[in-house]
């Protein structure tokens, strides 16, 4: 039990040594985190390289990058580079990593019908970047992987690149139903910003629900660990009528 302790002590010196703060303009919070913004940066570019490698990039249509710059310019944290690619895959799915990094698949691309459902869920995604969703999951999962001297160390953005590229599956992201309610609100109301129809998101999730009762064996992966489809609809509505109020 003592010795327990000991080691828990340890770790925690280090890791409040090497803690920056961090403003989340999502929460409206000043949170403790292990990774200063270009931490964050560098792991966006170390995984995007391994996605690179591992799937098959295609070039991004000039409708995604348009409607995708178009988003960043109003979300939450404009002052990121952000990058938009599509992946060659049957999978109706999107998701981002750290850094301002996107993903859309040319599944997802195939169901869309208009630029204000895109539009939405490009926000949605954006949405993570901007809350940190993916830096927070990473963090728990790196920790067990970068020994606790690595963390204030001269050569920390190369450790980290490293571990990164060692331990990151797309299972990583897995975010709770919480954070991703909030990212289908932000993502309607990025859109709407954008000057995009926040119902687009509504259609999509329409959509996706009868592509489901059709063939219960073919379950969306944008659906897929998320919260009940019936939840996000209702929670997008209850958005809209507050972007419309205003």
């Amino acid at each position: 039990m003592k010795k327990s302790f000991f080691i828990f002590a340890f770790v925690l010196v280090f890791l409040f040594n090497g803690c920056a703060t961090f403003y989340n303009p999502v929460t409206k919070k000043e949170e403790y985190t292990l990774y200063t913004e270009k931490d964050e940066i560098d792991m966006g570019i170390a995984i995007d390289k391994k996605i690179q490698k591992d799937f098959k990039i295609i070039p991004t249509p000039e409708r995604v990058e348009k409607i995708g710059q178009k988003i960043a310019n109003v979300c939450d944290r404009p002052n990121l580079k952000y990058t938009f690619r599509v992946i060659k895959g049957k999978e109706i799915n999107a998701f981002s990593i750290p850094g301002g990094f996107v993903y859309v698949y040319t599944g997802l691309l195939k169901k869309i019908d208009s630029d204000d459902e895109l539009a939405c869920i490009i926000g949605h995604e954006i949405a993570h970047i901007c809350a940190r969703d993916g830096v927070h999951r990473l963090q728990a999962q790196i920790l067990y992987s970068i020994p606790a001297t690595i963390l204030s160390s001269k050569t920390r953005s190369v450790a980290i690149q490293k571990s990164v590229d060692a331990v990151f599956t797309l299972t990583i992201l897995k975010y709770s139903r919480e954070e991703e309610l909030r990212a289908d609100s932000l993502g309607a109301t990025y859109a709407f910003r954008a000057g995009y129809n926040p119902e687009g998101m509504i259609k999509f999730f329409y959509k996706l629900k009868k592509i489901e009762e059709k063939n219960p064996a073919i379950i969306p992966v944008f659906l897929k660990n998320h919260p009940d489809v019936e939840a996000r609809i209702k929670n997008v509505k209850e958005t809209i009528k507050k972007l419309k109020i205003k």
